[in-house]
């Protein structure tokens, strides 16, 4: 039997509806709502984003031969990808997404792929570097991160580079008792988001933003490692053109 992921109906079905607005989740920028999203302010969104996020990933280190992009959705940073990389891999489990992405990312160099959700369908030691954002935060676990950084670990080519963004926290003071809280409210939302997936499966769609999932800083520094990875770091910086906070991961396959 094959193995899915649950949250790939939610993204599959946002593919259907309203796929810029699934991407890009702004208040009245739906189909329907008082502003929505034209092509050109929403391209125009992954560029100034983009921008911020490279430099980032260049001072970091980065090496700009080939790339792997987990989640492309619409293809709003793909397409900034295409400029800066020789080959673009460009991965989701949304074929709506995929096909509403072509569109605009006409670029040789990109390759869209259709995925699963679990596995990366590529070879070992093909790429030099991976990035990813807007994507690991809906994921329903570690335990589903966890296979995703495997994957990753898999496909890169010794001293590529990765750049994923993701929630991150740490407890101040009484790690015990916040984690303890923290995992309550994660089982509250676990059976909420249950719920929603099955309407959806009958059906009855929602525009409900996805659910959300926070990555405490401890299984970047403990986990990483056990994959091959080295010189991890967190950064956090706010974007220009929205400034909004984006928490990043940069790590590097060791030799």
């Amino acid at each position: 039997m094959k193995e899915t992921i649950a949250s790939n109906i939610e993204w599959k079905k946002w593919g259907e509806k309203d796929p810029l607005m699934g991407v890009a989740t702004r208040h009245g920028k739906d189909t329907a709502g008082s502003d929505p999203w034209s092509d050109e302010e929403f391209y125009a969104l992954g560029r100034s984003d983009w921008s911020d996020f490279y430099e980032k990933w260049k001072r970091y280190g980065v090496e700009t031969t080939s790339c792997i992009e987990i989640g492309c959705g619409t293809g709003r940073i793909t397409q900034q990808l295409a400029v800066n990389f020789e080959r673009v891999y460009a991965l989701d489990v949304s074929e709506g997404m995929i096909t509403y992405a072509q569109r605009s990312v006409t670029s040789p160099s990109v390759t869209f792929l259709l995925g699963d959700g679990l596995r990366i369908p590529l070879p070992d030691r093909c790429v030099t570097a991976v990035f990813s954002t807007h994507v690991f935060q809906h994921f329903d676990s570690l335990q589903h991160a966890s296979r995703y950084f495997t994957e990753i670990a898999r496909c890169l080519l010794p001293q590529g580079s990765l750049m994923v963004h993701l929630p991150i926290h740490t407890w101040p003071a009484m790690p015990t008792v916040f984690d303890a809280l923290y995992k309550t409210r994660k089982r509250l939302g676990d059976a909420r988001a249950t719920l929603r997936r099955r309407l959806i499966s009958w059906g009855l769609w929602s525009d409900r933003y996805m659910r959300g999932l926070s990555y405490p800083s401890q299984y970047l520094f403990d986990f990483l490692p056990t994959c091959g990875f080295a010189d991890i770091e967190v950064h956090v910086f706010r974007t220009k053109q929205e400034r909004v906070i984006h928490p990043f991961v940069f790590a590097r396959k060791a030799e």
